[in-house]
């Protein structure tokens, strides 16, 4: 097999696991960050054929992962590092397994000796990803994203709400003008919090946000909001209403720390899905911040 075959094969197949790993940790790496992650991977792949010693080719085998996950998801936790590393594996070791049953059949092993092998390995690709995607809600998911979960406190005007947020490495928003991070948040997880003339406009997919600040009572809240352009997973942009909270506390693993308000919420109207048991995502960056 040629060299260059060799790389593009190992690049596809690295992304395949890399995104699956996105998939599991509910990563929004961007699709760059994963092809260079895969990439690094691919030079690895092409060391093996070689003699080396086996120092050398365990670190190999174990180094080049690392520095994938590292380049595809950066920034990281270290039990988020391990959490990662120690999926790519399993995915690795599934779809190896996968091809190992196959090629126990001699059309399929005969076929893969073919050009048109290269068709089978990604078809296995294909169908571990589908299959992850059937079994995902039945999936034990919630005991390996614990480390990403923590509870926001948020205060706004007299009022105070607990929500439950989950740690998004691919949330990048900001504000437009302040420049401050931005944390997406379910806008019904504010009920109580936010005026009712708001959440009632909120409520109502039919009226764009911005126009639930002429219904404010008091003409002063309009300070406390801002408007902050947004693009999703999915096509096409969307506007946020921001509200800058008078205090944020992140409560995590039994420790707490202020935020305090140099932070904006952005109210979103989507949610999360009903198998999400979070109701706002945190920027990476403020992890640790106060």
């Amino acid at each position: 097999m040629y060299l260059d075959i060799l790389f593009i094969i190992s690049v596809l197949v690295h992304y395949f696991l890399l995104l699956l790993t996105a998939r599991l940790f509910h990563r929004q790496a961007s699709a760059g960050r994963l092809l260079a992650g895969a990439a690094l991977g691919a030079p690895a792949v092409l060391l093996l054929p070689f003699s080396l010693s086996t120092v050398t080719v365990a670190a190999v085998l174990l180094g080049a992962p690392l520095l994938m996950i590292l380049v595809a998801f950066w920034p990281l936790r270290w039990a988020e590092v391990l959490f990662s590393c120690g999926a790519f594996f399993l995915f690795a070791f599934m779809l190896a397994g996968a091809l190992s049953a196959l090629l126990n059949f001699d059309g399929a092993r005969r076929f893969f000796a073919t050009p048109g092998g290269v068709l089978l390995l990604l078809g296995s690709c294909a169908a571990l990803y589908l299959l992850f995607a059937l079994l995902r809600p039945f999936s034990a998911e919630k005991k390996w994203q614990k480390c990403w979960r923590v509870e926001l406190e948020v205060a706004w005007r007299g009022k105070e709400k607990i929500v439950p947020a989950f740690l998004d490495t691919g949330n990048r928003l900001r504000d437009p003008f302040s420049s401050l991070p931005v944390i997406v948040v379910d806008y019904r997880s504010l009920e109580g919090l936010l005026p009712p003339p708001l959440y009632r406009i909120l409520a109502d997919e039919t009226m764009e946000p911005w126009s639930a600040l002429e219904k404010l009572p008091d003409p002063v809240m309009a300070r406390h909001f801002t408007l902050i352009p947004c693009r999703g997973v999915g096509p096409g942009k969307e506007i946020l209403l921001g509200l800058k909270p008078d205090r944020v506390i992140l409560h995590e693993g039994g420790r707490s720390r202020s935020l305090g308000s140099a932070v904006f919420l952005g109210l979103s109207r989507r949610g999360f899905g009903p198998a999400a048991d979070y109701r706002a995502l945190l920027p990476p960056e403020l992890l640790h911040a106060g």
